[in-house]
């Protein structure tokens, strides 16, 4: 049988990034594919540009060649987390922008889709407040390289709706997304196949940053025996990229119940030779600082969200640094270890969700209210609870009940200042003309991003004041029913 429809969804990581697709006949009879990298593993979020001729490797090629390519190529990583610079760099007689960059990954990952099921519109999991900005510059990248992004989701969002089939049962759950870039956290209610988001928290600690830790202390001591004064800083490329990476790979070593990782390394920049032995109980040691902050970020998204860990029936852990053994042992102390869920496909997990929603008919919706507070003290509501997303724009009219010379407008999400997530003051100006027209316009975008303008009948509907927000409080539908 011949397959008719893929549905794709991407997971564009810090450190590594992640293509997942839904392909079949009909949605009833569809497999699930990954794309990554030749050897089954994600796609590394990793560019080289040859500094003569600007040609450019990408992924698991990138970064196997670094020791052989670093002289004569440019090195970009953790590209996500630049995305809205605007600087540009010229290499080989061209200007490259952090755009033009981060769409050479997209390119890898469409090339190992392929041509017989291409890639031209993905779904795309970004982190818990990935701003406008950076979502504007992701979408230009992707369709620089042939991809139009249908929507962007939340990566804990993708993440459940990964494992929706075993953890439909529960009511609350925590996703905890831990990976190379960042720590993201959620606090999900599912009722009647919606996913509701109360609260999220965020670190940007993670895999990379502990890394760079244990390069560094390793560093230290390789020095220490040498009797070598030498700064980690001062360390040439190569050999800095090569103890980063056997730093990772113990890290990974330590974490699968090993009581100790061997680092060894060939012509280590100066010391020649270097070799060491990391114990687990110092690597348990050296990461607790990070391990502590990451279940502090928990607890913190827990108690924003109104709940407390008894009310938490799962927490769902995604990312490679969730699988941190000290981490681990933690989190089963602190709330058991029935409460944990490993998914078995920890590394694909966010780009199968995002192409699960790609292929539903569910929708996205908000989960608040959104208004002005008028000057007798109510709630004039512009934008209700429930409304689907994105949304046409909506007009309303207002008077002004003085003749001062300024408008002070109040935008909220509810009367209520305990409840509120947000209050937002504009002074804009007046004729000085009492019950003075002014005309409040809003919508949101398919981005996410609430946008407001502001004009007067006095001023011919010149435009007085816009303002966008970027953290509004949503619900996904997994099954596309009515609100």
């Amino acid at each position: 049988m011949v397959n008719n429809y893929s549905w794709y969804g991407i997971d564009f990581g810090t450190t590594n990034s992640a293509a997942s697709s839904m392909t079949g006949d009909v949605k009833e009879n569809v497999r699930q594919i990954n794309y990554g990298d030749d050897e089954g593993r994600p796609f590394p979020s990793l560019v080289a540009i040859n500094k003569k001729t600007g040609k450019v490797i990408t992924g698991r090629e990138a970064k196997t060649r670094r020791n052989e390519l670093e002289g004569e190529y440019s090195y970009f990583s953790s590209i996500k987390s630049i995305i809205a610079d605007d600087k540009t760099i010229e290499i080989a007689g061209k200007k490259w922008t952090p755009i033009d960059i981060a769409s050479e990954i997209f390119k890898g990952l469409k090339e190992k889709i392929g041509n017989e099921r291409p890639c031209n519109e993905a779904i795309i999991a970004v982190p818990i407040g990935f701003t406008a900005d950076k979502k504007r510059n992701l979408r230009e990248a992707a369709r620089r390289a042939g991809i139009e992004v249908k929507m962007f989701v939340s990566e804990p969002t993708a993440a459940y709706c990964s494992n929706y089939a075993a953890l439909k049962s529960y009511h609350h759950v925590a996703v905890f997304d831990w990976g190379g870039g960042t720590l993201d956290v959620a606090i999900l209610r599912i009722e009647n196949g919606k996913v509701y988001e109360l609260a999220t928290e965020g670190m940007q600690i993670a895999g990379d940053d502990i890394d760079m830790k244990l390069a560094r202390k390793m560093h230290l001591e390789f020095c220490k025996k040498q009797g070598i004064s030498k700064s980690f800083d001062d360390v040439d490329v190569i050999s800095k990229d090569l103890l980063l990476g056997r730093c990772e790979d113990a890290k990974i070593e330590l974490s699968d119940d090993e009581d100790y990782a061997r680092i060894n390394l060939n012509n280590y920049d100066e010391l020649g030779t270097v070799r060491s032995v990391l114990e687990y109980d110092q690597f348990k040691e050296l990461i607790e600082p990070e391990v502590n902050d990451a279940l502090f970020c928990l607890k913190s998204a827990i108690n924003k969200s109104g709940l407390n860990k008894a009310n938490i029936d799962c927490i769902l852990c995604v990312g490679g640094s969730s699988k941190l053994r000290p981490l681990k042992e933690k989190l089963v102390d602190e709330y058991g270890k029935d409460m944990l869920y490993y998914p078995q496909m920890v590394m694909w997990d966010i780009a199968k969700g995002a192409s699960l929603i790609s292929m539903s008919s569910g929708t996205y919706g908000l989960n608040q209210n959104l208004g002005i507070m008028l000057s007798d003290g109510e709630f004039y509501t512009l934008l209700n609870k429930g409304q689907l997303l994105p949304c046409k724009e909506k007009q309303i009219s207002v008077a002004l009940v003085t003749d001062e010379k300024f408008a002070k407008l109040v935008f909220t999400d509810s009367k209520d200042e305990r409840s509120r997530s947000f209050i937002q003051y504009v002074k804009v100006p007046a004729g000085g003309f009492y019950e003075e027209q002014f005309i409040i316009s809003c919508f949101i975008d398919p981005d996410n991003l609430f946008h407001l303008k502001v004009q007067s009948s006095r001023f011919m509907r010149k435009i007085l004041h816009t303002w966008t927000y970027d953290k509004l409080k949503v619900f996904y539908d997994l099954e596309g029913r009515n609100s």
